[in-house]
């Protein structure tokens, strides 16, 4: 892996790649997205509030989430504390370990993953990288872990009958969708074998937790590659 810092470009062997964040984002279903939630496009993140303000707030509880899960204790900002009740206390109650990965890699072998200041993991079957927030067990079973912070509830399946719960299938989707991609270019670095995902929303005043077991991750990261053809064949 190779990084140049002052364009913020990462290249894999001399060719760069997109990351899971921006092929999802490329989803053509994003506009039905923001017309459910009666959005302009790029006026607010989904959850209502502005994409800054969400971007520093998951920037902000990532750093302290994978500070926390190393360490046992971490820093919260505390416009944020809210956020961070509703995470530890599901955390807490989850047996997890052991830790793999949490913002950048936890073991010598995996050193290949760091250049400088950045992690990340990537498929060149696929031609994508990324930086999972935490590759660990849960049970003992590995798992690749999202972690995601908004204003609103997320839901596994669509009601077509309330079009309004549209943004918050599609939240999920890509959620999950991260997970089957980060779990397929570990994989396939690694020789490992993570066939399970899990995703976290963290609200102000709720949490929610869903497990992605093999079947689904399967879907979903077929679904993934579609639309990593598609950018690709696009760009």
């Amino acid at each position: 892996m190779q990084s140049n810092y002052s364009s913020g470009a990462i290249l894999i062997d001399g060719v760069r790649y997109p990351s899971v964040t921006n092929i999802l984002t490329s989803d053509p279903k994003r506009k039905t997205y923001y017309k459910s939630r009666g959005l302009k496009r790029k006026q607010t993140s989904f959850d209502g509030d502005g994409a800054a303000v969400g971007q520093h707030r998951g920037t902000s509880l990532h750093a302290s989430f994978a500070e926390y899960i190393t360490t046992g204790h971490c820093d919260v900002p505390p416009i944020y504390y809210s956020y961070w009740e509703q995470l530890q206390s599901v955390i807490s109650s989850l047996d997890v370990g052991p830790v793999i990965w949490a913002e950048r890699p936890m073991l010598p072998e995996h050193s290949q993953f760091t250049s400088g200041d950045t992690s990340c993991i990537w498929s060149t079957k696929h031609k994508y990288l990324g930086k999972p927030d935490l590759i660990a067990g849960l049970g003992g079973v590995p798992c690749v872990w999202e972690i995601k912070t908004s204003r609103s509830h997320y839901c596994r399946n669509f009601d077509r009958r309330d079009f309004g719960s549209y943004g918050s299938w599609f939240s999920y989707a890509h959620s999950a969708m991260q997970t089957s991609a980060y779990a397929q270019a570990w994989n396939e670095r690694t020789g490992d074998s993570i066939h399970t995902g899990v995703v976290i929303n963290v609200m102000p005043n709720d949490v929610q937790l869903f497990i992605i077991e093999r079947p689904e991750l399967t879907t979903r990261f077929n679904n993934f590659k579609k639309l990593a053809r598609e950018y690709h064949k696009s760009h």
